[in-house]
């Protein structure tokens, strides 16, 4: 199999990964329901109109939806090319893009068919008694934020 192959079928296995897990939250936890893992992590459905942290969520609907549809698609289009550009190049970059092509098409989808992301995962720290949490994210925005940290981490290690 070649690495074109490999890196097509993890993009298939995690984008069907984010997908089933979006679909089964949707379909099994009661909306803002939290199903609580002590100590750091919560499972909790909810839906984000807007982008990372729900940015722009309170923008006018269809053109908010339209906008972050439209960016979204251009992004997943101009790292589509990268990744065709340095698929066969040695070290992990090509592999990282398939993490950000996973992400960007997971949540495109979410919000062409929903309107929205789901997001369910909810991590948090417990300080001097008070937790503080990060927002809501999802399978597809871990694979794009890990996808980034590596490629912030082999830019640096390349100068």
């Amino acid at each position: 199999m070649s690495r074109t192959q490999q890196q097509i079928g993890l993009f298939a296995i995690l984008l069907a990964a984010d997908q089933l897990s979006k679909w089964w939250i949707e379909q099994q936890i009661p909306f803002f329901h939290m199903v609580v893992i002590d100590g750091f992590f919560n499972v909790v459905k909810a839906h984000n109109f807007g982008v990372a942290f729900s940015m722009f969520a309170d923008w006018n609907h269809a053109w908010r939806t339209n906008v972050l549809l439209g960016v979204t698609i251009g992004i997943a289009l101009v790292v589509a090319l990268w990744w065709w550009r340095e698929r066969n190049k040695k070290g992990i970059e090509s592999w990282l893009f398939i993490l950000i092509l996973v992400g960007a098409c997971g949540n495109i989808y979410d919000r062409m068919t929903l309107g929205y992301v789901v997001d369910f995962i909810d991590w948090y720290v417990v300080w001097d008694g008070t937790a503080y949490h990060w927002p809501a994210f999802n399978l597809a925005d871990s694979c794009i934020s890990i996808a980034v940290v590596l490629l912030l981490i082999s830019s640096f290690r390349k100068s």
